[in-house]
């Protein structure tokens, strides 16, 4: 089966350290990774302990694994 090219896809996180963890950013905006760790409680935790009180969490795949949500 062909692999199809995926179109207007923005990538948030580039840096391999993140793979298979989760990470936080500011609701405001911006790509600055305020927070991560290997569960999302650990890093909402930090995120508040660093002011932010709502962070947007995301889950950064292994490299070559597809999740879907």
């Amino acid at each position: 089966m062909a692999k199809k090219a995926v179109k207007n896809c923005q990538t948030l996180v580039t840096e391999s350290k993140y793979q298979g963890k989760y990470i936080a950013f500011s609701p405001s905006g911006g790509k600055k990774v305020i927070a991560h760790g290997r569960s999302a409680g650990a890093v909402i935790e930090k995120a508040r302990k660093k002011g932010v009180d709502t962070p947007a969490i995301v889950f950064v795949p292994e490299h070559d694994v597809t999740c879907t949500y």
